[in-house]
């Protein structure tokens, strides 16, 4: 069985930036609260992502998985210049939403293309202009998002939610201290919390 995990990760390697951890150390609360979404046949014609419980009522992902979230039935608000959205379900959560500064820690947390839940440790690096979201400030790791993870979770040391995945930018990235390799890329909870405010009525960030 692991080999044919393998051999599938090293096939889709060309929809990502690197193999994230498979057999990751995930914690129970924060593997309960991602879920995988699809539509059509795993593995064959279908499309995957997925999504982050925010709290008791939402959940969050990526807007561009629209595609699977319109025949979800679920009631979905997109953000309207970001790569996110939330997606009213009733659940449980005891984490919180949090914020990450340069240097410190992340883990991406998500459902690889045929894989389980998956993580990738990384850095958080800072600001990054994504093509064809240029009206969205993103965030780039220098963690490995792979396809399917788009919409999963991010999160701090701490463990608190801060953020959504939304993929990786191909080549070389520079910031002014450094360069980063086909950074991950994640939208951060904090650079839209009054739309959060605005859709769900509560404030994340105090």
């Amino acid at each position: 069985m692991y080999r044919i995990i393998v051999l599938v990760a090293l096939l889709l390697t060309g929809c990502a930036n690197g193999l994230p951890d498979v057999n990751g150390n995930i914690q129970d609360d924060i593997e309960e609260n991602n879920e995988k979404i699809f539509v059509g046949i795993p593995f064959f014609m279908g499309l995957e992502g997925s999504v982050a419980r925010l709290d008791d009522e939402w959940l969050v992902t990526a807007a561009h998985n629209k595609p699977i979230l319109a025949l979800t039935g679920k009631e979905v608000f997109y953000h309207p210049t970001c790569d996110i959205a939330l997606v009213k379900k009733h659940g449980h959560s005891e984490r919180s939403v949090g914020l990450v500064y340069p240097g410190q820690s992340v883990t991406h947390v998500g459902y690889p293309l045929g894989l389980p839940l998956s993580s990738s440790e990384g850095k958080y690096v800072g600001d990054v202009n994504v093509y064809g979201w240029e009206k969205c400030q993103m965030s780039g790791t220098t963690g490995v998002i792979m396809q399917g993870m788009s919409g999963g979770g991010v999160y701090n040391k701490e463990g608190q939610l801060i953020g959504v995945n939304h993929g990786f930018v191909s080549g070389d990235v520079k910031w002014p201290d450094k360069s980063i390799h086909s950074p991950a890329v994640f939208v951060s909870l904090f650079a839209v919390r009054d739309w959060l405010s605005s859709v769900t009525g509560n404030h994340y960030f105090g």
